[in-house]
C-alpha cells in the first residue's frame, strides 16, 4: 500500500506539495468550526430552557469563550482565503484543489453564520436580565458575524459557488444580513413587546381604578371592567428573572425588572424602554463603534468619542415605533386569547364594553403618541372581534329559534341582532375627535363594511322569516301569534333600525382626491348602505304582505268552515207559518272561529273591518257559488242570520266602544242585509230610496252618530252589486205561499 502511495506522489505536481501547509490549515479550520458549531448548539439549547424554566443558569463564561474563539476563527478564515487566493493556479490540478477547499470553507462558514445568527437572535434581549456583560458578548459576536459575511464579497466567493448549499433546510433559503444597531433593536422590540403589553394593561387598569374612584361609582359583578380586572389577574406573565445567577459585571446594567416594578403612568413605561436603548447605544460605542456608522460617533474637543444627538433621537424614535407597533399586535392576542381566562371565552359584550371605555378614554386622557396607536389598534381589533362573535352568537340563537314554528322569542332575538348591529354601525360613524361629519380618511371604514354586510343580511333574513312564519301561523289561524310577529316584532325591529345613523358621503366621493384604499372602501360602503336602505324599505312593507297572505287564507278558511257548518239546500227551501226571529246556530260558530281570535289579538279597526268584510263576503260567495235557493221563510231566516252579526258585535266583550262603532259602520253588513231583503222582494217591486223610519231615528240621535244616520238613510239593497243575479236565487213560487 505504501509503495502505491509512493508511486502516486511522483505523479503529483510539485505545486501541491508546496501548498500542503495551506491545505492542512483549511482542514484544521473546518474541524475547529464544526466543534464551535456544536458548542454554540449546546448553549442555544440552554438558552431555550431558560425561556421555559427560569431556574436554569446561563453559561456566561462559556459564551465568553465562544466569543473569543469566534474572533480567532474569523482571522483564520481571512488567512486561509488569502492563502488560497495567492496560490498558483496555473495547473488544472492546482486550480481544482483550490476550488475544492474554497467551496469547503465557504460551506463551513455558511453553517457557522446561520447558527451564529440564530444564537445572537436568542441572546440579544437577555442583557436586560443578565447585565451589560452579555450585551458586550452580543456585540462582539455581531462584529465577528459581520466580518464573516464580508469575506464573501472580499474574496468573491459567491460568484463561483452556489448561494445555497442545502435546499432541504428552510432557514438556508433566507439570505444572511449583517447585524446593525437597528436590527438589534428589532430583536429587542420583538422580545419586549409582550412584557410592555402586560405593563400597558396594568397602567390602563390603574387609570380605570382612579377614574372609577373619582366618580365614586359602585362596582358590580356584571361591570365590564370588573370582568376585565378579573381576567388580567390571571394573565400569563412575561419572562422575568427568578433567582438566576448573574456575573459580577452585571452591576453596571440597567435592570428593568427593578426600575419598572410599579409604574405610575404611561410615561414611565416609555422612559424605561428608552433606558434600554440608550444602554445599547453606549455599549455599542465602546465595543463596536463601526456598527453606528461614521456619523453615529464623533470626537469631542478632548478627543473622546461620543454619540451624536441626532443619531440618538432617530434611534429612539425608530425603536418606539417598532416596539409599540408590536405591542399593538400583542394586545389583541393577550387580552382575547393568551390569558388563562381569555376575554374571547366571555360574552362578546365584555369586549364591547372594553372597547367603548378605550374609545372614551383615548380622547380625554393625555396619552403619548407612541402608545396612542397601540390603543387605537386594540380598539379596532376588539371591534372586529365583537362584530364577528357578537353577530355569530345572536344570529345563531335567532336561527335556531326560527326553526321552531310559533316560538315566542324568535322575533325578539332578531330584534336583538339588529340592535347590536345598529349600535356597532353607529360607533363606526364617530371618531375620538369627531362626533358628526368626520372625514372619510378618519372613519373606520374597514371595520364598518363587515358590520353593514351583516346588517344587510340580518334585515333580509328577518323579513323572510316574518313572511314565512306568518304564512305558517296563519294556516292554523293562530292570529295572536300572527300579529305578534307581523306588527309587534316588525315594529320593534324597525324601531331599532330607525336609530341607524349613516352619513351620506356622496359629495365627498364626487369631489375626489381620496386615497385609493379610502375610495374603494367608501364606494363599497355606499353600495352596502343603499342595499341596507332597500331592505329596510322592504321590511316596512312586510306587514302589508303578511296581511295579504292572512286575507287569502282567511277567505279559504271561511269557505271551508261554511262547507262544514252551513245548512243544506233543502233547509232554505222550507216553508213555515211563523216568521223566524232567532238566528241559526251556525252563525255564532262561524263568528267564534274566525272573528273572535282577531278581536282578541289586535285593536286595529282597519284589520278587524277587513276580517269582518272577508267573513261576510265569504258567506255571500258560499251562497251564490252553491246556487242555494231561498223560500220566503228561508229568506227571512237568512235575514235574521245576517242581523245576528250586528247583534253579536254589539254584545262582544273583547272590543272597545270605538272599535264597536267602526265595525258597525262596515258596509258589508248593509250588503248582507240587502241580499236578504232582495230575496224577499216581489218581482218588479220598486225600491224606496229613503226610509221615513230611518229618518226619524236619525233625527233623534246625537251629533256623534250623524255618520251612522247617514249610513242608514240609503236602502240596504243599494249596497248589493248585481242585484239581478241574487234575485235568481229565489225559490219557485208556491201556491200556498206566493211571493
Amino acid at each position: 500500500m505504501s509503495s502505491n502511495l509512493h508511486s502516486l506522489a511522483k505523479w503529483l505536481p510539485t505545486t501541491l506539495s508546496d501548498h500542503e501547509d495551506v491545505f492542512l490549515s483549511c482542514r484544521m479550520l473546518k474541524k475547529e468550526c464544526l466543534v464551535l458549531i456544536k458548542r454554540i448548539g449546546k448553549i442555544s439549547l440552554t438558552v431555550s430552557d431558560i425561556e421555559r424554566n427560569n431556574d436554569t443558569d446561563l453559561p456566561v463564561e462559556d459564551m465568553g469563550s465562544i466569543c473569543s474563539s469566534m474572533e480567532d476563527i474569523v482571522d483564520k478564515f481571512d488567512n486561509c482565503f488569502q492563502s488560497l487566493k495567492s496560490s498558483n493556479t496555473a495547473s488544472s490540478c492546482m486550480y481544482k484543489m483550490v476550488r475544492m477547499f474554497k467551496r469547503t470553507l465557504w460551506k463551513t462558514k455558511l453553517q457557522l453564520c446561520y447558527i451564529l445568527q440564530e444564537f445572537i437572535n436568542d441572546i440579544a434581549c437577555l442583557f436586560i436580565f443578565y447585565g451589560d456583560y452579555l450585551m458586550r458578548i452580543t456585540l462582539r459576536l455581531s462584529v465577528s458575524y459581520n466580518s464573516l459575511l464580508s469575506l464573501t464579497s472580499k474574496y468573491h466567493l459567491s460568484k463561483n459557488i452556489n448561494s445555497v448549499c442545502n435546499n432541504t433546510c428552510p432557514h438556508l433559503l433566507f439570505p444572511l444580513r449583517k447585524f446593525s444597531v437597528t436590527r438589534l433593536l428589532q430583536i429587542l422590540a420583538a422580545n419586549r413587546a409582550e412584557y410592555c403589553c402586560h405593563k400597558l394593561i396594568d397602567c390602563l387598569l390603574d387609570t380605570y381604578k382612579m377614574h372609577d374612584n373619582s366618580e365614586e361609582e359602585n362596582s358590580s359583578d356584571n361591570s365590564s371592567f370588573e370582568i376585565y380586572i378579573a381576567l388580567t389577574k390571571h394573565l400569563s406573565p412575561p419572562l422575568v428573572d427568578s433567582g438566576i445567577s448573574k456575573p459580577d459585571l452585571e452591576q453596571n446594567s440597567v435592570n428593568l425588572d427593578d426600575s419598572i416594578g410599579s409604574f405610575v403612568n404611561l410615561e414611565g413605561l416609555i422612559s424605561s424602554e428608552q433606558a434600554n436603548v440608550l444602554n445599547i447605544l453606549n455599549l455599542t460605542q465602546q465595543v463596536a463603534p463601526a456598527m453606528l456608522g461614521k456619523e453615529g460617533v464623533r470626537k469631542n474637543k478632548n478627543g473622546e468619542y461620543k454619540l451624536s444627538g441626532k443619531i440618538i433621537e432617530k434611534v429612539l424614535e425608530y425603536y418606539e415605533h417598532i416596539l409599540w407597533a408590536e405591542v399593538g399586535n400583542y394586545l389583541e392576542h393577550v387580552i382575547l386569547w393568551w390569558a388563562c381566562s381569555p376575554l374571547s371565552a366571555r360574552s362578546p359584550r365584555s369586549s364591547q364594553h372594553l372597547r367603548e371605555w378605550i374609545n372614551h378614554f383615548v380622547p380625554t386622557a393625555d396619552i403619548p403618541l407612541v402608545i396612542l396607536s397601540a390603543l387605537t389598534s386594540l380598539a379596532d381589533a376588539l371591534g372586529v372581534h365583537v362584530t364577528s362573535t357578537l353577530w355569530d352568537y345572536c344570529f345563531r340563537k335567532a336561527l335556531v329559534a326560527s326553526k321552531i314554528t310559533g316560538h315566542p322569542e324568535t322575533g325578539q332575538l332578531f330584534c336583538n341582532v339588529l340592535q347590536e348591529l345598529v349600535s356597532l354601525c353607529n360607533l363606526c360613524e364617530v371618531t375620538p375627535n369627531w362626533t358628526l361629519g368626520a372625514p372619510l380618511d378618519e372613519l373606520p371604514l374597514v371595520e364598518q363594511i363587515p358590520v353593514l354586510h351583516r346588517l344587510d343580511h340580518s334585515i333580509h333574513t328577518t323579513r323572510l322569516w316574518t313572511i314565512n312564519e306568518c304564512r305558517k301561523i296563519a294556516n292554523n289561524w293562530n292570529v295572536e301569534a300572527f300579529f305578534a310577529i307581523s306588527h309587534t316584532d316588525v315594529v320593534n325591529c324597525l324601531a331599532q333600525l330607525s336609530n341607524l345613523r349613516l352619513t351620506d358621503h356622496t359629495v365627498e366621493i364626487e369631489k375626489g382626491g381620496l386615497a385609493v384604499h379610502v375610495e374603494v372602501c367608501t364606494l363599497m360602503r355606499a353600495k352596502l348602505v343603499s342595499e341596507v336602505n332597500e331592505n329596510i324599505h322592504k321590511l316596512k312593507e312586510s306587514p302589508s304582505e303578511c296581511l295579504s297572505c292572512l286575507a287569502s287564507i282567511c277567505k279559504i278558511t271561511n269557505l271551508a268552515n261554511l262547507k262544514m257548518i252551513y245548512p243544506d239546500k233543502p233547509f232554505w227551501k222550507r216553508n213555515g207559518v211563523d216568521v223566524p226571529t232567532m238566528a241559526s246556530s251556525y252563525v255564532a260558530k262561524y263568528l267564534e272561529k274566525t272573528l273572535t281570535p282577531v278581536l282578541k289579538a289586535i285593536d286595529n279597526d282597519i284589520i278587524c273591518n277587513m276580517i269582518l268584510t272577508l267573513i261576510c263576503e265569504s258567506w255571500l260567495d258560499h251562497i251564490y257559488n252553491n246556487k242555494i235557493k231561498f223560500s220566503q221563510w228561508g229568506a227571512c231566516q237568512l235575514l235574521c242570520d245576517f242581523a245576528y252579526v250586528t247583534l253579536w258585535i254589539q254584545q262582544c266583550p273583547y272590543i272597545s266602544d270605538q272599535m264597536r262603532k267602526r265595525l258597525l259602520r262596515n258596509e258589508v253588513l248593509r250588503r248582507c242585509e240587502g241580499v236578504g231583503r232582495l230575496l224577499l222582494r216581489c218581482p218588479g217591486e220598486k225600491l224606496k230610496m229613503t226610509d221615513k223610519k230611518s229618518k226619524n231615528n236619525a233625527a233623534s240621535e246625537n251629533n256623534d252618530e250623524e255618520e251612522d244616520a247617514k249610513h242608514q238613510q240609503m236602502p240596504a239593497e243599494m249596497y248589493v252589486p248585481n242585484q239581478e243575479q241574487w234575485l235568481e236565487l229565489r225559490a219557485m213560487k208556491s201556491q200556498k205561499y206566493p211571493y
